[in-house]
């Protein structure tokens, strides 16, 4: 390299004005809650949080009657520790009622040729949030 010239690694760095998404940052939000008549805080990743936000929208649920019924169901965990895995939970099984077990190249080769049309979406959409509580209280149940 020529004496005099500064490298390209040396050259100012741009900072981004972009800030962070709070979920890939880790960073724990606070909600308030009321279970069992009384007001509690759960502390999550604010990357669960929007899990949370989603999947009560799509069920239909309010918070509250979640961590209700996330608190009525868990034996072992902490409230937060079992509302991340009844989250856990529902998303694998919305996962699997989404992926189908097999493929049928028949139906792939009509797909491609524009001779099937998908269904419209079924609504409302199928609650899985009871399956999902159910599922985590079969887990608790295993640490006994």
């Amino acid at each position: 390299m020529m004496q005099g010239q500064d490298s390209p690694s040396r050259a100012p760095r741009r900072r981004s004005t972009q800030r962070p998404n709070p979920a890939s940052t880790g960073r724990r939000l606070k909600r308030n809650v009321r279970v069992g008549g009384r007001r509690t805080t759960i502390v999550l990743e604010a990357y669960v949080w929007d899990s949370i936000d989603s999947m009560l929208d799509r069920e239909g649920v309010s918070l509250d009657t979640f961590c209700a019924d996330v608190d009525d169901t868990r034996l072992h965990s902490s409230m937060a520790s079992s509302a991340r895995l009844v989250v856990l939970a529902y998303f694998r099984l919305l996962e699997q009622i989404n992926s189908p077990p097999f493929v049928d190249p028949e139906l792939q080769r009509l797909g491609r040729e524009g001779a099937l049309r998908a269904p419209a979406a079924a609504r409302p959409p199928v609650p899985l949030l009871q399956l999902a509580l159910r599922r985590f209280a079969q887990d608790e149940a295993r640490v006994e």
